[in-house]
This record gives C-alpha cells, sequence and structure tokens, in this order.
C-alpha cells in the first residue's frame, strides 16, 4: 500500500509522506467481500479501519425490524475510531457493503506511536476534528430532514 492514499483521508491530509509512511507501517491490509461482517455492535473496538477501496455499510440491528443503514463510507473515509478515543465496545455494526480493501490499524499502535510523535498528534487530532464537524454537521441535517417530515403527517 502507498502511502500517498492515505492522503485522501481527511484524518491524515496535513502529514508528510513520511508520517504517513510511520502510519502504513502500524497498520495491516485486510480484504472484506460484499456482506461480509467487519464488526458487530457491542464488539470490543481494538483498531480503526482507513478504507482503500470499496465500500463499508454502517448499521444498526434492530429486533423484529433488522438492519437500518446509517450510513455507506468509501474509499478515503475511516471507521470505528470512536473506540480509539472513548475505549468503550462498538457502537454499531459495519459490513462491506461491497468487496472492500481495508488498511486496519491497531488502537495501542497509534497510540503509543502518537505519544512518541506529538507533532504528528497535532496533525492527526486536527484531521479528527474536523472531519467530525462534518460528521455532526450531516447528522443534524438528516434530524432537521426528518422532523421536517414528522411533521406532515
Amino acid at each position: 500500500m502507498n502511502p500517498d492514499f492515505l492522503k485522501r483521508v481527511q484524518l491524515f491530509e496535513q502529514l508528510s509522506t513520511s508520517e504517513l509512511a510511520e502510519i502504513l507501517m502500524l497498520g495491516a491490509v485486510k480484504e472484506y467481500k460484499s456482506q461480509e461482517v467487519i464488526f458487530e455492535d457491542g464488539s470490543p473496538g481494538e483498531s480503526f479501519f482507513v478504507i482503500y477501496a470499496g465500500a463499508v455499510r454502517i448499521s444498526k440491528m434492530f429486533p423484529n425490524m433488522g438492519e437500518e443503514a446509517l450510513t455507506v463510507l468509501g474509499a478515503g473515509d475511516f471507521l470505528g475510531e470512536m473506540s480509539f478515543f472513548d475505549n468503550e465496545p462498538r457502537s454499531a455494526r459495519a459490513v462491506a457493503h461491497e468487496d472492500v480493501k481495508l488498511l486496519e490499524i491497531g488502537n495501542d499502535d497509534l497510540k503509543a506511536h502518537l505519544e512518541r510523535r506529538s507533532e504528528v498528534a497535532l496533525k492527526f487530532l486536527w484531521g479528527f476534528s474536523r472531519t467530525l464537524s462534518k460528521r455532526v454537521r450531516e447528522t443534524n441535517d438528516k434530524f432537521s430532514s426528518l422532523f421536517a417530515i414528522s411533521r406532515v403527517f
């Protein structure tokens, strides 16, 4: 895997080529076939993933209703990052929406690396903050739409 692919990921876009190579060395490439489960809601969150190619569906399973997709993420997106910060179990399910190639990075490995490389940690946290803000805005827009639709009925 080429470090340039991480430049497409907002989380890592401020890192230099050598810093990106360091991050790549922490991870392992994983491949999943369409509809294969990557992780389940409630499972331990020991790593996070960066999508190299393909798509991942993030969803919740509801009794007597089945799966409800929350979002579909594509190349350049990342998932499973919440457990990196809060050490809690997974809050949703991740399924290969189509064949997908991922970079899996262990939380403990990345934390240790960021503790040693404070300049990389700062860039990483800024990238994460920008992505989190974007995702919260998108969620707010979805809720606004749902409330607007519910008022019609």
